[in-house]
């Protein structure tokens, strides 16, 4: 069920589309917010907002993804030395399997899910593109390894996303799946993909 809220910087209306949401932006004012259950809202200061960069997926659009419906809930920016990447945050029409991400880069299109960490993971400066690493259960095999920034962001994410600052990150594949692992500042995120062709993301 959805829930309505204000902002607290400019007092524009703010609906928290799906049960998983954990943090927010403002579409008007680009404030940034942690969902809690006693205060509602509780800031974390103002992001950068993306309305300059034009994007195939806008938050609020729907569509059908492998026949399974979404909505797109958020989208983010983030940048590396060659280039940059967005990935869009995605509910299902269920309302009970938690959000996924969708990802673009080069035009190449990955249905990312977050997996729980049930293991040590080695450090990010540790890890070399050519190796292979345990990752829970799975044996990776590195294929990418960067430093990367966000850029900005706008919508509501199942996440707690950082509004600014640098991460580490490692791509690679097991089982000709792919896989992620993003070092955060306080967090290690794991999340196992599907790879999608263009026409499989059929939008209303």
């Amino acid at each position: 069920m959805a829930q309505q809220l204000e902002c607290q910087t400019c007092g524009a209306p703010i609906k928290i589309e799906n049960q998983f949401v954990r943090s927010v932006s403002c579409q008007f004012c680009g404030a940034s917010y942690l969902i809690s259950g006693e205060e509602g809202l509780k800031s974390r200061g103002k992001g950068v907002k993306l309305a300059d960069y034009p994007s195939r997926l806008n938050v609020g659009q729907s569509g059908v993804i492998r026949g399974k419906r979404f909505t797109v809930l958020g989208r983010v920016r983030y940048a590396y030395d060659e280039g940059f990447w967005e990935e869009w945050q995605i509910s299902w029409d269920d309302d009970t399997t938690p959000p996924a991400w969708l990802e673009e880069d080069e035009g190449y299109w990955t249905l990312y899910k977050r997996e729980r960490v049930r293991g040590a993971i080695p450090a990010h400066k540790d890890i070399k593109v050519g190796s292979t690493i345990q990752v829970n259960s799975m044996k990776v095999f590195i294929t990418e390894k960067r430093g990367g920034k966000m850029v900005g962001q706008e919508g509501q994410f199942s996440a707690v996303m950082p509004i600014e600052g640098k991460f580490g990150y490692a791509t690679g594949t097991s089982d000709g799946k792919p896989v992620s692992v993003t070092f955060w500042e306080n967090e290690i995120e794991v999340e196992t993909g599907d790879d999608l062709e263009p026409h499989e993301i059929k939008l209303s």
